[in-house]
């Protein structure tokens, strides 16, 4: 399927394409015009090229130190074998209960959805 969108894509760009030379000869300047321009961008703009640089290295020092934060997370959680963190077994011990708040009116009977996908009839239909 992903083959013939694909397909469809590229029969649609080759039908914008115009046929007259003239205007594939126009078309061609104004490409290699954009490109141009895309690629001299830092010899216009030497300032903003100058900043961007400098968050970008922020950045990336940012992201090393992100994924070395959650591969130790990871590795610690691993090697330490808890298995207080797996899927809960059913809905009331999924509900988060908050230490420093009382639980309220509300009982695991109240917080139970009522409704759980189809219910069958008496034919098991």
């Amino acid at each position: 399927m992903g083959l013939f969108r694909l397909a469809i894509v590229v029969a649609v760009g080759v039908s914008l394409l115009p046929a007259e030379r003239e205007k594939q000869d126009q078309l061609y300047e104004r490409a290699a015009s954009a490109a141009n321009w895309t690629l001299t961008f830092c010899d216009r703009n030497a300032e903003t090229c100058a900043k961007a640089v400098t968050f970008w290295e922020e950045f990336s020092k940012k992201a090393e130190f992100g994924a070395k934060l959650a591969l130790d997370v990871m590795r610690d959680q691993a090697a330490s074998g808890d298995d207080d963190k797996a899927a809960p077994a059913n809905y009331e011990t999924a509900v988060p209960r908050t230490p420093t708040l009382s639980p309220g009116t509300l009982t695991p009977d109240d917080v139970k959805p009522a409704w759980r996908g189809k219910t069958a009839n008496k034919a098991g239909i």
